[in-house]
Order: C-alpha cells, then sequence, then structure tokens
C-alpha cells in the first residue's frame, strides 16, 4: 500500500523550496538535469526523463552513454551546479583525483541550504542493477562530504520487505567519517514511500514514513545540494522481481 504524501508545510520550519511536478515540463529554474557534467560532458551527463501524472519519471533508455567510460548511466537532477575553469581539478564532488574539468559549464544554484528538514516522496524500481537515490553533496568544491538521505537498490525489494540504505560519508571532508547503515523494513519500495532527514548542526536524524530510523551524530558544516537519480550499473541488469 502506497504511504500517503505529507503537507507541504512542518511545524517549526518555513517552506523555502518545493516541486510537485504539476506541469508537464521540468522546471529548469529549480533543475539541473545533468549528473556532475564537468567530470563528464554536457551531452554524456543529461538526464532522460518524462513528466506524467503530476509525477517525474527518471529514465534509463537503450542507447544512453555511460557518464564516463566504465561507469555507471544515470539520470540524475541537481539543484546546484558548480565547477572551474576547463582543463582545471576545481569542481563538486571530485571523488577520482585524476578527474579533470571538460568544459567551462554554468554555475547554477537554486537551493543549497546549511540545515533543515528534507523530504521526498518515491517509488524504487524492483530491478536488479538499478538503484534510486537522494543524496546531498557540499556545493563547494572542496567539501565534499555526503549525506545519503536514502539509497534504495532494485535487487534488495520485495513485496514484504525493503532494504534502506543511507548515512553520511566522508569523501574529501576530514572532519567526517564514514557511518552508513542498510536497515530492512517492512515496506515495499517499489511502492510510494516517505523519506526524509533532519540536518541540524550538530546530527542528522533519518526517517522513512514519519518514523525516526537512527540519530547519526555528525553533521556537515556547509551548503549542501540534492542529487536525485536512478542509476544503472551496466551488464548486471536483470528483468523485475
Amino acid at each position: 500500500m502506497d504511504f500517503p504524501a505529507n503537507a507541504a508545510a512542518k511545524s517549526g520550519y518555513g517552506l523555502e523550496f518545493s516541486d510537485e511536478f504539476l506541469e508537464p515540463q521540468l522546471d529548469r529554474t529549480k533543475w539541473f538535469p545533468h549528473m556532475l557534467p564537468h567530470w563528464s560532458t554536457l551531452e554524456r551527463s543529461a538526464a532522460r526523463y518524462e513528466i506524467r501524472d503530476d509525477s517525474p519519471r527518471l529514465l534509463i533508455i537503450r542507447d544512453q552513454a555511460t557518464r564516463r567510460p566504465n561507469a555507471d548511466r544515470a539520470s540524475n537532477l541537481q539543484t546546484a551546479h558548480f565547477s572551474g575553469p576547463n582543463g582545471g581539478t576545481l569542481g563538486q564532488f571530485r571523488y577520482d583525483p585524476s578527474f579533470r574539468v571538460t568544459g567551462d559549464l554554468p554555475t547554477f544554484r537554486h537551493h543549497a541550504p546549511q540545515f533543515g528538514f528534507f523530504e521526498t516522496r518515491i517509488k524504487a524500481l524492483p530491478v536488479i542493477g538499478y538503484h534510486e537515490a537522494l543524496w546531498m553533496i557540499g556545493v563547494d568544491a572542496r567539501r565534499a562530504g555526503e549525506i545519503r538521505d536514502f539509497e534504495i537498490h532494485g535487487g534488495n525489494i520485495c513485496p514484504e520487505q525493503s532494504r534502506i540504505d543511507y548515512g553520511i560519508l566522508r569523501w574529501n571532508d576530514p572532519r567526517l567519517e564514514d557511518e552508513c547503515f542498510e536497515d530492512f523494513l517492512p515496506i515495499n519500495a517499489a511502492q510510494f514511500h516517505l523519506y526524509a532527514v533532519e540536518w541540524t548542526p550538530t546530527q542528522v536524524d533519518f526517517y522513512v514514513d514519519n518514523v525516526k530510523l537512527r540519530t547519526i551524530k555528525q553533521s556537515p558544516q556547509y551548503s549542501m545540494q540534492f542529487m536525485l537519480g536512478v542509476y544503472e550499473r551496466p551488464h548486471k541488469v536483470l528483468e523485475p522481481i
């Protein structure tokens, strides 16, 4: 059974960002439809998507290229983007020291908060080789920590239970430590459910369907943008469960 949506208003918070996807076109003032294009190209990193019945569907299509050679295929929406000049090393989420910026790309910044309560309602694809995620990375290219709001792998979805992955990853932020969890919950993640985090100056709380899963006593101390996407591992895709 699908979990219903919450009201947009949240006690103790003021609403700064919301998208109900009521229009047939993606709101490009809110979303940058690419996946870290500065380590790829605008063409290879472009998201494939459609909006139907007031709901976005992120797609992986048959002839879609991988983001980089030997990487995954992704359809990802970002709420911000920043990178330095072509050929340099300044760019968001430089998780591989060999990366160089591939072009002079636009700066985009619609929503990059520092602390708050963030919630989304999604259903995941129960296909091995695919996963869906909402994650947050530092807007400042020198600060590449991550809050993993949720990550759901298709092979971990069953009608009676699903594994939800979440936590904090250090990456290039020396003030953080990797602290990630993989919890099996009595939900079918192929149906709609609510996933949320409350990020404060001292900790991050993680929720599914308004039930707190865990508190992590770490907190990135800088603005972070959102990454929402579906990702495919080539050659590992099997039929739906």
